[in-house]
């Protein structure tokens, strides 16, 4: 979902390096908040971009000519910071799977939600320590040279389709695609059954190609290296608007999600709240998702939203499942260790 620079914290690499905030030592300071300015750690790249012509600037304009300067959101610079009572950082910018494992560890502030109107938020948004503020889509998509006509429908159809199919070489999110496609409702996800997915797995494990960064993924549908596969939402977007032979829908989708929060002695905190609840908002949530196809967790948002724009943002409902953050957090050494023993066979 963020940007894929080496040493920060993105879709990718955030739960491969779960409880590992402890083990490098933190970069010597670049920035420190100061009145004016607030500091935000982000992933940088496209998002970073989004959140400055959506939420910054629309923020500064409007709320008291406050800038909003970023930085790289690496963890073990967030850690060292806390524990050395040097904070830099106002706010951070994470996948929810990586702020997680900070709340628990200490590094994060409780939300003060009193700015926010819980109300207008979607279910399972709202943690004491980090608040999401997107949807993306780890969904399915196909070649549509080498399928015409409609792609696999859900997981099941995927995993049952006469070609080659991609998945992403990780437990993470592919764990879950196994047990949607072995016949577990959404609701019915977690705890993981490891046992049923990876058996679910064995029934594939033939014909696929598996992807480690989203960037390849997306390339083996768009040169029909494969015929379907999961991918992100956010890669194939704009290739299919440009007219790349490649088409996705959201039936079964996991939602991933960035999340913001507050670092633990945060040298601006009140005013770090303030650009969150602003965030949250349903007109800063409609302006970002008009700007990277990520959908809002402001209900009243959609209101904002044309038909054409709807259309292309994941959402929770009935057929999709968010991921659970939680789970993750207490069980990524184990679900790691069993995939990567699967994939050694």
């Amino acid at each position: 979902m963020a940007s894929s620079r080496q040493c920060k914290v993105t879709r990718r690499t955030a739960l491969a390096g779960l409880g590992a905030t402890g083990m490098a030592l933190a970069m010597p300071g670049i920035l420190r908040a100061q009145s004016s300015q607030l500091v935000m750690a982000t992933g940088g790249g496209k998002l970073d971009d989004a959140y400055r012509t959506t939420i910054f600037n629309p923020w500064k304009e409007g709320y008291g000519g406050i800038d909003v300067i970023t930085t790289s959101n690496e963890g073990a610079r967030l850690k060292a910071m806390v524990e050395q009572n040097n904070v830099e950082w106002d706010l951070i910018q994470g996948p929810a799977e990586e702020l997680v494992v900070y709340a628990r560890e200490g590094l994060l502030e409780p939300i003060d939600f009193s700015g926010i109107d819980r109300d207008k938020m979607i279910e399972g948004s709202m943690h004491e320590h980090f608040v999401l503020t997107d949807l993306a889509a780890h969904h399915i998509a196909w070649n549509t040279d080498n399928i015409s006509g409609e792609g696999p429908g859900d997981w099941s159809a995927l995993f049952n389709l006469d070609g080659r199919i991609s998945l992403w070489k990780k437990p993470f999110q592919t764990l879950e695609v196994a047990l949607l496609a072995d016949g577990v409702s959404p609701a019915e996800l977690y705890p993981l059954d490891i046992d049923r997915a990876l058996a679910s797995l064995d029934n594939v494990s033939d014909k696929v190609l598996w992807w480690d960064t989203g960037a390849q993924g997306a390339q083996m549908l768009i040169d029909g290296e494969v015929d379907a596969g999961s991918t992100w939402n956010g890669r194939v977007h704009e290739p299919r608007k440009a007219g790349a032979p490649v088409d996705f829908h959201f039936n079964q989708a996991v939602l991933v999600s960035d999340a913001w929060a507050v670092p633990a002695g945060a040298p601006n905190k009140e005013k770090a709240l303030e650009l969150l609840a602003y965030a949250l908002s349903a007109e800063a949530q409609a302006a970002f998702a008009k700007a990277i196809p990520y959908g809002p967790v402001n209900t009243d948002a959609e209101a904002l939203l044309d038909e054409e724009v709807k259309a292309d943002l994941p959402k929770l409902d009935g057929s999709s499942v968010m991921l659970d953050v939680d789970y993750w957090a207490d069980h990524s050494a184990e679900a790691t260790e069993r995939f990567n023993n699967w994939l050694l066979g």
